[in-house]
């Protein structure tokens, strides 16, 4: 690989004989500098990349291998079982190959029998038995036909009578209807001669009143008319007006606008320039957030591994947010305000739904007795419950609680007392009087009031979880699924479907009398009472109580000895629920007051090998959550710079355009308002001239209405004469016309009738007719049946007789027949088995298949993986012995910047050692006119400065070299880059100038 240093590239005898080296440009090597640095940011860019693909690879390899390993480890099971299922496949169709040789042997046997065997008897019976059956059946059938018959002739009578009913009531309604019209065509001749007479002396005076109307209308349209335009014309001056004052308005506001957009112009590139340099930082913390979030869920995954590789087994955790510790913190001595409910109340619904209770299938089996629990059961779900508080309690930093014997006894207690006294802790809430009580008993601090009695207004020491016995919540996700799949007609949010749904009990009627609950179930109920105490959205004294914050910090220290106890209410509670009450009773050290009674070492360890991988487990799982949403706001941060950077070069584009626009818009604006104001100058004597136009108008039209208005009031009787007459006429005429149709209806209903009427006389006679011949058929059907009985008590007789005096042969055939029945049943069971075993062989043989395939994959995954660490190796090796090479390379040309010919007179002097980190100013290098070896003085300026002690080291060794570089009357500096250059390369194991001057650094 050639260097990119353009002082140490391909240096040659030529360029050592050119005789002179012109002065450094100093624009050119900051050029130089500034793409050094960008081709060492690049290259290390580069390595970190390779590093990191090394490190994922090395990952992937060590889960290969130990995927691999798991899965050899699996192969001798799985060929045990192939082996396994093969021998029971070869038992069982052996088992089937002896019931088919049995089936055989019986079918011959029954074969034999049954040619021994007459079935003619047997076989006449069966004969008129059948015949029998059949005249019964005939009788029968012709039976249930003359029924159903005589059930449609009596329905038929019924209809008939109807239909004749019908007739002669519609044929009344007819004559009614009839007579009606007959009487109000009558009235309605009446009614027209008096319209006829009134309507001679009412036209000439309607002519008049059309006449008057007409005048007033258009008095009143002209009037109209004219405030129209009056409007308009007063609209168009506002118009005018409006649009001359906001011409001026975006004149100015497009004034103001352009010298903004000049302003905002510079403050875009401005904070472009600081976005881009925000977007390279954040760049930076993100990478490290995102290594830091693999190594930490590298690590979670190997404890899950380990505590999952037991099948059985079912690790429950439980996990407390930063975030929720965070917010503890910042309010911790605090008073309470709305925003310490809000932020608790959000970081706390973080640690509900990153919290989810683990089921065991196999606990579900077992059984537990409220009532009457076991100390083993209650040992269990002790060491559970206090396991999952003592990691919340870790995770916060405070000490553990103890499991004590003493405590557990005081916990029965209290729950003793509970069911006692019946009490009802959704009513009344704790029973204070009773937990001081039993406290003084067991030698703790107690509350008494002033006049010495047990205090029922508090109490030290429990903590208490009231749920519906057998109930518990769903988990949110299948809360939200049901909401969204049945609906959510209440509009619950989704903390209110996470904390209020329940399941309903799901074992027997008489394990919920006897509240008998499974062990799964109670350790779902205990992690979800200490779910709730840490995490609930209204309040957060139980969380301080079981994690010692704020009011119980006093607690955060010491032993604190715990127990959890279970009590069901024999009665319903005010809701009319079973109850089952969940007793949390911690007693700090503090708390005891006689060591004897409540024993402080009678304490029940929390053994659990699995412990340190728990807590590794659930460490690294607040490390992912922490940094997942941390990755992702930089990761948003940094999308947000990128948007912010893309939008501001258009911004800036946009205000280079629109600073035009404004000054287009600033014209336009102007040309408005000199249209506006010649509108200004002629619209208000329009106005003006409208205005005394419509009072003239206004009072031609008040005329023309009082004109109108006196001649109606003189013909005022005429007119009501007129009305009242074509009123009643009207009236009249409308009652005829539906009279007439009622007639028309009338008529139609009454021809329906009579053919109705005809059609039911008509189906009356058929119905008659069937009958009669039903019965007819039935009289032949009985005497058939009466000759059919006596041919059947005929053949049975003879059938008898047979059976009487060939008993062995018949006793022969029913024992074969049954011998038949068991082989074949016998056979079709083995049949069944060897299905099955073949069934089972194959899925084994596929499962070893599948097995052996996977290794296959993970083998050639592995080789894959190791491949590809090999190349990355030695590519990073490469990489950074480019790397090392580079940076070798720029500190000798950093020496060589620093020789300058001198400014002032030079003095001899030997090298000086020197601290200086970087090479000082150096004047030059004496040589003597004939001799062609370099001496090993240095005369260096007035300025004191010396040679760094590496570059000292460089021109030392040149000194001391046997073979020293030629001279051919080259100045100072160029003797110096010589000497250096040649020494950079032997140093890089590249050979040196000085040996042979050809020579070319590839």
């Amino acid at each position: 690989m050639k260097s990119k240093n353009s002082k140490l590239m391909y240096v040659s005898a030529a360029v050592l004989a050119a005789g002179a080296v012109a002065g450094v440009n100093t624009q050119t090597a900051h050029a130089a500098e500034v793409q050094k640095q960008a081709d060492k940011n690049a290259a290390q860019k580069t390595i970190d990349q390779n590093q990191k693909d090394l490190t994922q690879t090395q990952d992937q390899l060590t889960k290969a291998q130990e995927d691999r390993d798991n899965a050899v480890r699996k192969t001798s099971d799985a060929q045990a079982k192939v082996l396994t299922a093969d021998s029971n496949n070869q038992s069982a169709q052996n088992v089937l190959a002896n019931a088919q040789d049995q089936l055989k042997t019986a079918q011959d046997t029954q074969a034999k029998a049954q040619a021994n065997y007459d079935a003619s008897y047997e076989n006449n019976v069966k004969s008129a038995q059948n015949d029998v059956n059949k005249v019964n059946a005939d009788v029968q059938s012709t039976q249930e036909q003359i029924n159903v018959q005589n059930t449609k002739q009596a329905e038929a009578l019924n209809n008939r009578q109807g239909q004749e009913a019908a007739l002669k009531t519609n044929t009344e309604i007819l004559n009614k209807t009839n007579e009606e019209i007959s009487k109000t065509q009558s009235q309605v001749e009446q009614a027209q001669k008096a319209y006829d007479a009134v309507n001679k002396g009412y036209q000439p005076v309607k002519a008049e009143l059309d006449k008057q109307a007409k005048e007033a209308q258009d008095a009143q349209k002209t009037a109209q008319e004219n405030a129209k335009e009056l409007t308009q014309a007063q609209n168009d001056l506002k118009t005018a007006q409006d649009t001359a004052n906001k011409a001026v308005e975006t004149i100015n506001n497009a004034q103001a606008k352009s010298n903004s957009d000049a302003n905002a112009l510079n403050g875009a590139k401005s904070e472009l320039s600081n976005k881009q340099k925000q977007a390279s930082d954040l760049t930076s913390q993100r990478d490290q957030v995102a290594k830091d979030l693999q190594t930490a869920q590298n690590k979670m995954n190997t404890a899950k591994e380990e505590l999952d590789a037991d099948k059985d087994a079912v690790v429950n955790t439980m996990v407390m947010p930063q975030v929720y510790k965070d917010t503890v913190t910042k309010w911790s001595g605090k008073t309470p305000t709305d925003d310490y409910y809000k932020e608790m109340e959000a970081t706390s619904w973080i640690g509900w739904t990153q919290n989810e209770y683990k089921h065991n299938e196999a606990e579900k089996n077992h059984m537990v007795d409220l009532k009457h629990m076991s100390r083993t059961d209650q040992i269990e779900l002790n060491k559970f419950g206090i396991d999952l508080i003592n990691q919340l309690r870790t995770q916060i930093g405070v000490d553990p609680w103890t499991f004590n014997e003493s405590a557990l006894d005081f916990a029965n207690a209290i729950a003793d007392r509970y069911v006692k006294d019946d009490w009802d802790s959704d009513a009344n809430h704790h029973d204070s009087e009773a937990i001081n009580e039993l406290a003084h008993k067991y030698g703790l601090n107690y509350g008494i009031t002033s006049d010495g009695a047990y205090s029922n207004d508090g109490q030290y020491y429990e903590n208490m979880m009231t749920d519906r016995f057998g109930w518990t919540e769903i988990p949110f996700a299948q809360a939200k699924a049901n909401a969204d799949k049945f609906g959510n007609p209440y509009h619950y949010s989704d903390q209110e479907l996470a904390y209020n749904v329940h399941n309903t009990y799901s074992h027997s009627k008489d394990d919920y009398n006897n509240r008998l609950d499974d062990m799964d179930h109670l350790k779902n109920q205990v992690y979800n009472a200490v779910k709730r105490f840490a995490f609930n959205y209204n309040e957060w004294m139980h969380a301080d109580s079981i994690l010692s914050q704020n009011w119980s910090d006093f607690s955060a220290k010491g032993k604190n000895y715990a127990a959890i106890s279970f009590s069901a209410k024999p009665t319903k509670d005010k809701w009319g629920f079973d109850d089952v009450q969940l007793h949390f009773i911690n007693v700090h050290e503090s708390m005891v007051l006689d060591p004897k009674v409540f024993n402080v070492d009678a304490n029940i360890p929390l053994t659990d090998d699995k412990s340190e991988l728990k807590k590794q487990y659930t460490d690294n799982l607040v490390l992912v959550n922490t940094l997942t949403p941390k990755k992702s706001n930089l990761d948003n941060q940094l999308n947000g710079l990128t948007n912010d950077i893309k939008g501001l070069t258009t911004r800036i584009s946009d205000l280079t355009k629109s600073i035009s626009d404004t000054n287009k818009t600033l014209a336009d604006a102007k040309a408005t308002k000199e249209d506006a104001d010649k509108k200004i100058a002629v619209l208000p004597g329009r106005v003006q001239e409208l205005k005394d136009k419509q009072a003239s108008l206004d009072k031609a039209q008040s005329k023309a209405e009082a004109d109108l208005a006196t001649y109606q009031a003189k013909n005022k009787d005429l007119l009501a004469q007129f009305n009242a007459a074509k009123s009643n006429l009207d009236k009249l005429t409308a009652k005829l016309n539906d009279l007439n149709s009622a007639k028309s209806k009338a008529e139609s209903a009454v021809a329906e009738s009579k053919a109705n009427l005809d059609k039911a006389t008509s189906e009356l006679s058929a119905i008659s007719s069937r009958l009669d011949e039903l019965k007819a058929k039935l009289s032949t059907a009985k005497t058939t049946k009466e000759q059919a009985d006596a041919n059947l008590a005929k053949a049975k007789a003879a059938y008898d007789e047979y059976v009487s005096t060939h008993k062995d042969v018949i006793d022969n055939l029913n024992k074969a027949n049954a011998e038949l029945a068991d082989k074949t049943k016998a056979y079709n069971e083995a049949k069944e088995d060897a299905a099955k075993t073949d069934k089972e062989y194959q899925a084994a043989q596929d499962e070893l298949t599948k097995l052996n395939n996977h290794i296959e994959d993970l083998s050639t995954a592995i080789a894959n993986y190791e491949s590809k660490i090999k190349q990355l190796n030695t590519t990073i090796n490469k990489q950074k012995a480019d790397q090392k090479r580079a940076a070798l390379d720029a500190q000798i040309n950093k020496a060589l910047d620093n020789v300058s010919s001198p400014k002032h007179a030079a003095t001899t002097t030997s090298v000086q050692a020197g601290t200086s980190s970087s090479v000082a100013s150096v004047g030059a290098v004496s040589t003597t006119q004939r001799s062609e070896v370099l001496t090993n003085t240095v005369v260096r300026s007035n300025n004191a400065s010396v040679l760094s002690p590496q570059t000292k080291k460089l021109v030392a060794q040149a000194n001391a070299s046997k073979n020293s570089l030629p001279q051919t009357g080259a100045n100072d500096k160029l003797s110096v880059f010589a000497a250096l250059a040649g020494l950079s390369l032997a140093s890089l194991g590249l050979g040196s100038l000085v040996v042979d001057k050809k020579r070319k650094r590839n």
